[in-house]
């Protein structure tokens, strides 16, 4: 009795596991694949800039590809050198001719790019790349080498692109000869601009000074980023440095959002101003942004103005739903002419015919012989031969051989598409699960039907 309730437990329990393997078997083959990072995505990166000082722009070209196959939300980086940073549009989209989105990037503070590809690849598997082009700055202070490289890390390999570095190393700030402004990127996102008037040494023993800066539309001037500075002592990018004579000669400012206007009072000879002004972007969607204003030097007024055009990074991608075929090139035969051959019959030789000559055959007489009386025999009747049968073949029963089919070719294992190690689990294994399951249901359908029969034999006893 208690190996039945054993048996029937064991049983139970049993099925009760392979019913769990068999759910989870299911579940598991069912699940969405993982996106991947494609550690052998190729990316080739290009520029034609020429760095001459810091914050110079350099401009990136890139062609980008991944292996065929690769699963929507697969991932590609690009790590730009410490050299650089990232100046521009912090993500942007890879889309096709039809507008269709292959991958998209995005940018981080640290100069790391990651592209993603979207479910467009899903029904386009083949041929996944295309190109892009952003733009970045040259952060340091180049050296004295006139020929460079930088550093790109894209996965795990290094891609070293030539710079072409020339710094100024002679009258890199030359004095200028009348008043001007210039105006840049404040930031990598492109959402604010720095400007600086500037002017030359003034030249009377006293001079007062008006500086007057107007943004045009999509800007507005942070008042809390007014900067002005006076002094004769200069850095070699020109600009004023310390010691300098600011508290000295303290500029009067009026400013509003539209508007900002600095005064300077009996500036001597040979000081020189300068002006910087802050303006924050209220239209992100212009192409550039322009500001202009006025510098008047002891009544004598110019005008001034600059204008910085947005940098933004871009691409494009493709990929087709199919294998590329390539075109078998198609092969002209020239037949050969076929040579003319000219038969010369062969003269049929004469042939002289002689008749022999009669001959007269000589008759020789006919005798006539004695007929001789020849005795009949009786004839012995000979004993009836018994035939011979030659039976005929019997059929022999002979077992055919099974038959060996030979493949007319030798399999071969498929090769892996992408990287070596694996891009995306896609629930392959699900299948074992459901095979252990069913392996488990089987060893408990045997111990039941065990345990009936020995149930029987008590019973039966």
């Amino acid at each position: 009795m208690n190996n039945q309730l054993r048996l029937k437990a064991a049983s139970a329990a049993t099925a009760l596991l392979a019913l769990l393997l068999l759910v989870a078997g299911l579940v598991w083959s069912a699940a969405p694949a993982h996106a991947a990072v494609i550690s052998d995505a190729r990316i080739t990166l290009s520029t034609q800039s020429v760095v001459t000082s810091q914050w110079d722009q350099m401009d990136i070209s890139c062609e980008w590809s991944v292996p065929d196959h690769s699963k929507p939300g697969d991932t590609f980086e690009l790590q730009l050198p410490p050299q650089l940073r990232w100046f521009g549009s912090a993500s942007f989209d890879l889309d096709n001719p039809d507008g269709e989105t292959v991958a998209k990037a995005e940018a981080n503070d640290s100069g790391l790019v990651v592209f993603t590809l979207t479910d467009f690849v899903k029904s386009h598997p083949f041929g996944i790349g295309g190109t892009c082009s952003f733009t970045t700055q040259y952060s340091e202070v180049p050296g004295a080498d006139s020929h460079s490289q930088l550093d790109f890390v894209i996965g795990d390999t290094v891609l070293r692109v030539p710079v072409d570095i020339t710094p100024c190393t002679s009258n890199c700030a030359p004095v200028p000869l009348t008043p001007g402004k210039a105006m840049w990127w404040a930031d990598a996102n492109q959402t604010r601009l720095e400007s600086i008037i500037y002017m030359p040494p003034m030249k009377s023993d006293t001079n007062d000074v008006v500086v007057t800066d107007t943004p045009a539309e999509g800007m507005e001037i942070d008042c809390d980023e007014i900067t002005p500075r006076v002094g004769t002592v200069l850095n070699a990018d020109g600009n004023i440095i310390d010691p300098m004579d600011t508290d000295k000669y303290p500029a009067v400012v009026d400013c509003t959002s539209g508007k900002v206007t600095a005064t300077w009072t009996g500036l001597p000879k040979g000081e020189r101003v300068e002006l910087f002004v802050v303006t924050a972007v209220t239209d992100p969607g212009l192409d550039s942004y322009a500001n202009t204003g006025t510098v008047t030097i002891s009544g004598v007024t110019t005008d001034i103005g600059a204008e910085t055009k947005r940098t933004d990074a871009n691409g494009n991608g493709n990929a087709t739903s199919g294998p590329t075929a390539t075109p078998t090139p198609t092969r002209t035969v020239t037949p050969s002419p076929i040579p003319t051959r000219t038969v010369t019959p062969s003269p049929i030789p004469t042939r002289t015919v002689t008749p022999s000559p009669t001959v007269t055959p000589t008759v020789t007489p006919t005798v006539t012989p004695t007929p001789t009386v020849t005795p009949t025999a009786t004839p012995t009747p000979s004993a009836t031969a018994t035939p011979t049968v030659t039976p005929k073949p019997t059929a022999s029963t002979t077992s055919s051989a099974p038959v060996v089919v030979v493949p007319t070719s030798t399999a071969t294992t498929p090769a892996a598409g992408g990287s070596e190690g694996q891009l995306a689990t896609t629930g392959a294994n699900g299948p074992v699960f459901i095979f252990v399951a069913a392996a488990f249901l089987a060893v408990g359908s045997l111990l039941a039907f065990v345990a009936t029969r020995s149930a029987a034999r008590r019973r039966s006893h």
